[in-house]
């Protein structure tokens, strides 16, 4: 059997990517949402040159491309076909309590050792994904999905690394005929979570040869991942959409040329959709660079606290999916306000959360994304 990515309608793809919209009531600046509507752009509209856009399905409908992508490994697989599933919050089915020593990490390898195929889920949805669940997690939050094909070759590596760096929480597999010193059938046992401090940057290519670095740090590394990891590694200034609570790292970065912001409110206007919402209804974990149309999808939040998991991101350049999240990730600066002064006031109303914050940043969602790119 063929492992692959799938598409909206169950085809091949080389990968895709979606992003969840939260549960939201109706008002003055968005509409109405389920929590299980979602945008979706893949490889094979990128070739022709159409936009991110939304999805005609919901997840929770059976259909679209993430539910044709893990039914295609869970329901009635082949003998050589398998897959590791981890989550740092694994879903209440898996029975296991979650262990807060592993890494801040959840996706889906899947894989074929006949046809040597393979793709990798990296998603930020807890308790996602169990293969006899009849309901889906939570709707509540934003969330993000990466999918991506690969040779199994390139997954045995992914495997390798995530066991030293991401040291994720494995909550079910099906290792079918690997062999026992396989990097594959390694991630389902016992991980060392007192491994050396160490980052680490993997560069892969998708099957269809889009490259890719896959960028991780283990636990005791201890150190800010997106601005002394991340931002270091592309030689890139970043914005950073994730959860936040607790303090906020500081924005200039370890090399001291670069800096890492913090978006504070995502809207979707620019794709033609009225959702809009702040960081606080958001679970998703993505970056967009100020240059360069890199773009990264990771499972590890930009907080003091998470210096202390394990986690990575992949980052990959692709140009439409970069200027669509470039322009619905929000943090202009209000009229008469410097940058510098816009992201001072922000972090001093962070901590006392969010009446504030919320109203200028409603505010500030009616600004044109065009002046963002003046920065």
């Amino acid at each position: 059997m063929r492992v692959s990515a799938l598409d909206e309608r169950g085809r091949p793809v080389d990968w895709w990517f979606m992003y969840k919209v939260p549960m939201l009531g109706a008002g003055a600046n968005t509409d109405s949402a389920s929590g299980y509507e979602y945008v979706y752009y893949d490889s094979a509209l990128d070739k022709k040159q159409e936009k991110i856009g939304p999805s005609p399905f919901t997840i929770d409908s059976g259909d679209g491309a993430l539910n044709h992508t893990l039914d295609s490994v869970f329901e009635k697989p082949p003998r050589t076909t398998g897959y590791v599933l981890y989550n740092d919050e694994a879903p209440d089915a898996a029975k296991i309590r979650d262990d807060g020593n592993l890494g801040h990490t959840k996706g889906v390898i899947a894989f074929d050792t006949k046809s040597k195929t393979a793709y990798w889920l990296l998603h930020s949805w807890p308790k996602f994904a169990e293969p006899s669940a009849k309901t889906d997690p939570t709707p509540k939050y934003g969330q993000t999905y990466l999918c991506l094909s690969l040779h199994l070759d390139s997954a045995r590596q992914l495997a390798k690394q995530m066991a030293v760096h991401q040291e994720p929480q494995t909550f079910s597999s099906r290792t079918v005929d690997l062999p026992d010193e396989d990097p594959l059938r390694l991630l389902t046992g016992k991980l060392d979570a007192k491994s050396p401090a160490d980052s680490d940057v993997l560069e892969l290519e998708t099957a269809a040869r889009m490259p890719f670095k896959v960028i991780a740090k283990n636990k005791l590394w201890n150190r800010d991942f997106w601005n002394e990891l991340v931002g270091p590694t592309l030689k890139e200034d970043l914005d950073v959409e994730t959860w936040i609570r607790g303090p906020i790292p500081p924005i200039a970065d370890v090399d001291g040329i670069h800096k890492t912001f913090d978006i504070k409110y995502v809207n979707l206007g620019s794709m033609g959709l009225h959702w809009a919402w702040p960081e606080t209804h958001d679970h998703a974990k993505w970056a967009v660079t100020l240059k360069n149309d890199w773009v990264c999808v990771g499972d590890i939040n930009r907080m003091i606290s998470q210096r202390k998991r394990g986690g990575g991101t992949i980052a990959f350049q692709n140009a439409t999916l970069w200027r669509a999240l470039s322009q619905a990730g929000l943090l202009l600066a209000p009229p008469g306000k410097s940058r510098t002064e816009a992201h001072a006031v922000l972090k001093a109303t962070h901590e006392d959360h969010h009446a504030q914050m919320h109203a200028a940043l409603v505010k500030r969602s009616v600004t044109s994304p065009r002046a963002r790119n003046k920065r």
